[in-house]
């Protein structure tokens, strides 16, 4: 199928489709000069029922400029108002070009266009006939068998020198894994001794956290609220939960500094603690290999109940 850019789409082609439409509508409003107009959705789907309506009666967009400029018998038509929209516009300048203008609004007969249409068939065949006769037209040369032959072999040694998807990914996996390759160092391998004990951080913090929850446990204000709930089987109140909240957050407070002290009296062999920092301390005491199995951490964290 012949196709034409939109700006060079003759004003005498009566459409046939929906493309062939929608170029015409543009021929139209750009003769109109309507291009500048911002329409909603709905004025511009009334314009284009309305143009959909006259391209079916044989009016090509020729025929509607001449039709929106005078009425059939020749009375010259009022411009158009600042005010009026195009649809508005479109209908009150079509409505003579009705056989019967009291029938407009039913869309029933109309006259015949002030200029008669043609296909867009038509029109190309003309076209060419005319560029032939001036010795403008050029038909496109056919290959002759050689040429044929040619475009063929071609075809084939383009396709042949493609690459199939699969096989790209697997040369690309090879260029990796050569590249790794290289970066192997020469040599035996050294292992690599373990870390000390004093290294490890994972059963101090392990024993941190355990101290931490257990003093959230054990505070006073905790365990009387929780026993509380227990006896008389219900949930929480909204002033409940913010003491319970509360104490949580005193208790975890207590116990950074519980922690702080204990580190403390690691490293300056202070006697005297205080309750908070002295069970902080005994956490860390059972911690203290860096080995630790996972049942001794498991009777470490259920020892804060």
């Amino acid at each position: 199928m012949v196709r034409i850019a939109d700006q060079e789409w003759p004003s005498t082609v009566v459409p046939a489709d929906a493309r062939e439409r929608a170029q015409s509508t543009g021929v139209l409003v750009r003769r109109m000069g309507w291009v500048s107009e911002r329409l909603t959705r709905e004025e511009r789907d009334d314009v284009e029922r309305q143009l959909e309506f006259w391209y079916s009666n044989g009016y090509c967009p020729d025929a509607l400029l001449i039709a929106m400029s005078a009425l059939p018998d020749g009375t010259r038509q009022r411009p158009r108002r600042a005010s009026e929209k195009p649809g508005d516009f479109l209908r009150s300048r079509m409505k003579g070009w009705f056989v019967d203008e009291s029938a407009a609004a039913d869309l029933t007969e109309v006259r015949e266009p002030p200029r008669r249409g043609q296909t867009f068939e038509a029109w190309l065949a003309n076209r060419r006939k005319q560029a032939a006769d001036e010795g403008t037209y050029q038909r496109r040369s056919r290959l002759t068998d050689a040429g044929e032959r040619a475009r063929a072999e071609a075809r084939t040694i383009a396709a042949s020198r493609r690459k199939d998807p699969l096989a790209r990914v697997r040369e690309s996996e090879r260029r990796r894994a050569a590249a790794l390759e290289s970066l192997r160092v020469v040599g035996e391998a050294v292992e690599a001794p373990p870390p000390p004990a004093s290294a490890g951080a994972t059963p101090r913090m392990v024993a941190s956290f355990a101290g931490r929850q257990s003093l959230a446990a054990h505070s006073p204000q905790v365990l009387r609220i929780v026993e509380r709930l227990r006896a008389e089987k219900r949930g929480p109140s909204a002033a409940e939960l913010a003491v319970l909240r509360n104490a949580v957050r005193d208790a975890h407070h207590n116990a950074g500094l519980g922690t702080l002290e204990a580190a403390s009296a690691e490293v300056n062999d202070v006697d005297s603690l205080t309750p908070d920092g002295q069970r902080i301390k005994d956490f860390l005491a059972r911690a203290a290999d860096d080995r630790l199995p996972l049942d001794a951490t498991v009777r470490l964290l259920h020892s804060m109940r």
